[in-house]
């Protein structure tokens, strides 16, 4: 079961994001998210959050369509998006795929991409999306399928990662260590379809990205 995960952040190509949302087997609409989703045409299975960023009139519209609203305190521990996470897990979800992650708010941002490790350690596969970013994290072996204009940026976000070596990639790494802070492995570029890429100990943010 994939969840997808509509946040409040920038959406500026509707068309080339609602074909994600469409994949989706449940829909969790984020506080301001709800605006994004209405005018995409998308019902989602919940709307989540303190509300303090959505527009009422489209937490009401969503309301006459019957979907439920649960709505939370301002002065809380969790950001709307770990609520909402805690939600996706309470369902049993596999898979969990973050649209409007990222924005103007660089707090927000980096909060949501580091929520990438709260699913990794549970097993749950997850990625934020948007017009021009696949971002992951993976503390094992991963293989990735080339997309064409995208280039992939290897980022250590633990102290060191050990061990790196890729297959698969015009510059190569043979059984590095990537140490927190270098940009060593940002913007490499795909030599075959499918890259490998094998670490021993770490964890990699991972971005597939294009300008």
């Amino acid at each position: 079961m994939k969840a997808v995960i509509v946040c409040n952040g920038s959406i500026k190509d509707y068309d080339a994001i609602k074909d994600f949302i469409n994949k989706g087997d449940y829909i969790i609409s984020v506080d301001g998210g709800a605006s994004h989703l209405r005018k995409m045409g998308i019902i989602p299975d919940i709307l989540l959050g303190d509300f303090d960023s959505a527009n009422e009139e489209d937490i009401e519209y969503f309301k006459t369509q019957g979907i439920q609203a649960d709505q939370f305190s301002a002065e809380k521990d969790m950001t709307d998006s770990e609520l909402a996470i805690e939600k996706a897990l309470e369902k049993g979800v596999e898979e969990i795929v973050f649209i409007g992650a990222v924005g103007t708010r660089f707090d927000h941002s980096m909060s949501n991409i580091f929520l990438l490790k709260k699913l990794m350690d549970v097993s749950v596969k997850a990625c934020i999306v948007d017009e021009h970013n696949y971002i992951y994290m993976f503390n094992e072996t991963f293989t990735m399928p080339k997309k064409e204009g995208y280039k992939l940026s290897l980022i250590p976000v633990s102290d060191k990662v050990t061990g790196v070596t890729t297959k698969g990639l015009k510059y190569p790494l043979n059984n590095a260590t990537m140490s927190l802070g270098t940009s060593w492995g940002v913007s490499n570029e795909f030599y075959e379809d499918i890259a490998t890429v094998t670490l021993g100990e770490g964890i990699l943010l991972v971005c597939l990205s294009r300008d």
